[in-house]
């Protein structure tokens, strides 16, 4: 009896109210959840408070009637992950939340997508990886909000490969899951440091593994294919779901580079090592780099020893 209860909790949680609406009248700070509910794809109830600010009580009643409004989609492959005790609500931008947003800000970039064809399409192994970069980007964005001397001046999701090679038969794509610059400010003077980011779930074998990485370092002293708006200089972030993964790549990212001495084009962390409570942490020399023993910073210089700020 109790685990039909449950059951029916659960599916109500993802039933609209079609009669007796709470009433919503949409404020600015809705349109901001909107605008986050587009850039990031998938978010859940305490990254939206994290990123939002302001009574979380009062935050999930919105959530709740964007919901019901269907400004917000609840997509229901999370139901297989509350089963296994996944606790927090995702959420993700419908179509009339799109239409509102593009009649708001005057831009049809918010509705060239079908959001809610697409929210019912995405499969449980791309919306897990979705909320991994989600979970990276609210952290980063936090972290560089609590600093004068940061700023997270660009956040790209690329829709096509940057290039690719032909590696040991293959043809192996370079499509990060994210690109990101961050201006560092100090001393009157500004320094840009570019980020292709990869979040590996550990679905990956270690043999395409290395070729992708192999391929970033071929793509960093090759400019014959490369889009111009692709930076001469920038570093190549995995983050790992595990710390026994974390150590297989980067013996794996020691093999990458052409000597396969290590490079520091290479940067590694455990996902645990940063979170919504500690965002900063994700700024802090909490990354590992096959190319030395050290535990480096995104705010480190060339070379990575002399930091910039």
């Amino acid at each position: 009896m109790t685990n039909n209860t449950h059951t029916k909790q659960r599916r109500r949680l993802f039933v609209r109210l079609e009669e007796d609406l709470p009433p919503l009248r949409l404020t600015a700070r809705d349109m901001h959840i909107l605008e986050l509910a587009y850039e990031y794809r998938f978010l859940t109830t305490p990254q939206f408070h994290a990123l939002v600010g302001g009574s979380k009580r009062y935050l999930t009643e919105r959530l709740s009637r964007l919901f019901h409004h269907r400004c917000l989609d609840r997509p229901k492959q999370q139901m297989t992950l509350r089963i296994f005790g996944y606790r927090y609500m995702i959420y993700a931008l419908a179509q009339k939340g799109a239409q509102i947003l593009a009649s708001y800000f005057q831009n049809d970039k918010f509705l060239k997508s079908r959001w809610t064809e697409n929210n019912r399409a995405v499969r449980a192994p791309q919306f897990l990886h979705t909320l991994m970069i989600s979970r990276f980007r609210a952290c980063l964005t936090l972290a560089c909000q609590a600093r004068s001397d940061v700023t997270l001046s660009s956040w790209q999701t690329p829709d096509l490969s940057l290039t690719k090679y032909d590696m040991e038969g293959r043809k192996v794509w370079v499509k990060p899951d994210a690109y990101f610059l961050l201006t560092l400010h100090g001393n009157g003077t500004e320094h840009r440091a570019h980020f292709f980011l990869e979040c590996d779930r550990g679905t990956m074998d270690y043999s395409d593994l290395r070729r992708k990485l192999t391929a970033y370092w071929w793509m960093r002293n090759d400019r014959r294919l490369i889009s111009n708006w692709v930076p001469r200089a920038y570093r190549v972030l995995t983050v790992s779901p595990s710390q026994e993964r974390l150590a297989r790549l980067l013996t794996v990212g020691k093999e990458a580079d052409s000597k396969r001495k290590g490079s520091l084009l290479f940067y590694f962390c455990y996902q645990e090592t940063y979170s919504l409570e500690h965002p900063q942490a994700i700024l802090a020399p909490i990354w590992l780099s096959p190319g030395d023993d050290r535990r480096h910073s995104l705010l480190e210089g060339k070379g990575g020893t002399n930091a910039l700020l």
